[in-house]
């Protein structure tokens, strides 16, 4: 059996008992002023990948990132594809340091940037992908009255519950086991709001965002999202890719196209996945991409988690330093 076909079918039958670390990566939320100019000004392989986005997208996404303003960097399509363009940054980084994952998988957005760690396509091929997705969610969200909302303090269950009392919204996000993203119509959104407080909610608020991400009412969005890439350039996941929605590895790319388009209009079930991923015998999740909030969330979630992030310079050699002995150990076996 060749060496493709063994990484092939441990990509499908699931994550192999013993591997040590998985990368996560986060989606929009993460992004903040400033990010990747550290390693803009240290590594050459940052400086090229900069310079790609810029001249792909044909505006300065490195500006966007380096100076904002925040209100420009936080609108949805940019931020999604700052975010992207940082994590592969972060990514490659950490590979010239020679810190590899076993496992990948990302929030929402993140996947994307999970996929290109997982060999599934280049650079340029997912800040594409990036871009035509988020441009065809905020067109069709502009169909709708779309909206966002934070629930805290409630269990998925009753957040469950009160959707179906107040009509057109569902869960989108199980962020952690008390903190729950609801999507769908305004007033519905608006209607489990005041129901969640009056069932004891410690707090619900909306989100600022343009369309009614992970929500049925996004179908149409994957129907357009899987015209729109069928000519993209995609190759097998070189390491298992886990996903966000089926919690299993996707196998091969014909799966991967259908696993992108269907989690547009989907959950993000990111609760069982890090717990999924527990089961694994992980020993370290490292948070590649700006900011903290995937970490906050898996904190959220098992507080015996080991996970470290890669925001800064500083943590990211920290990381380094962490992963070191487990490279060792596994060299060892």
């Amino acid at each position: 059996m060749c060496k493709t076909e063994i990484k092939e079918r441990k990509a499908y039958w699931g994550i192999a008992v013993g591997n040590n670390v998985v990368f996560l990566y986060p989606g929009q939320g993460s992004q903040q002023v400033g990010m990747g100019y550290d390693w803009y000004q240290t590594y050459p392989e940052v400086r090229e990948i900069f310079e790609q986005a810029d001249h792909l997208l044909d505006f300065s996404l490195s500006k966007l990132c380096f100076e904002g303003p925040k209100e420009e960097l936080n609108q949805d399509l940019n931020a999604q594809l700052a975010v992207y363009t940082v994590s592969c940054i972060i990514t490659e980084v950490l590979r010239v340091k020679g810190v590899l994952p076993d496992v990948v998988s990302g929030y929402s957005s993140g996947f994307y940037a999970a996929a290109y760690a997982a060999g599934c396509f280049d650079f340029a091929d997912g800040l594409c992908l990036v871009r035509q997705a988020g441009e065809i969610l905020l067109d069709e969200g502009r169909k709708i009255d779309g909206s966002m909302a934070v629930i805290f303090g409630l269990s998925p269950e009753k957040v469950d519950d009160i959707c179906q009392q107040a009509g057109d919204v569902q869960i989108a996000i199980l962020n952690t086991p008390r903190q729950t993203i609801i999507s769908g119509i305004g007033p519905s959104v608006r209607r489990a709001m005041e129901l969640s407080l009056k069932e004891g909610a410690l707090d619900a608020f909306t989100l600022s965002v343009g369309s009614a991400y992970h929500s049925r009412f996004m179908e149409q969005s994957g129907i357009r999202f899987l015209r729109e890439i069928k000519d993209i350039n995609l190759r097998n996941p070189q390491i298992p890719l886990v996903s966000y929605l089926s919690l299993d590895c996707v196998p091969n790319k014909s799966e991967l196209r259908n696993v992108m388009v269907t989690q547009l209009s989907h959950p993000v079930l990111w609760v069982d996945l890090i717990r999924r991923l527990c089961s694994n015998n992980i020993r370290l999740f490292i948070e590649v991409g700006p900011g903290e909030v995937i970490s906050r969330t898996v904190r959220w979630i098992d507080r015996n988690i080991e996970i470290v992030n890669t925001a800064t310079k500083g943590r990211l050699l920290k990381t380094v330093e962490r992963y070191r002995p487990l490279r060792n150990s596994n060299r060892s076996k």
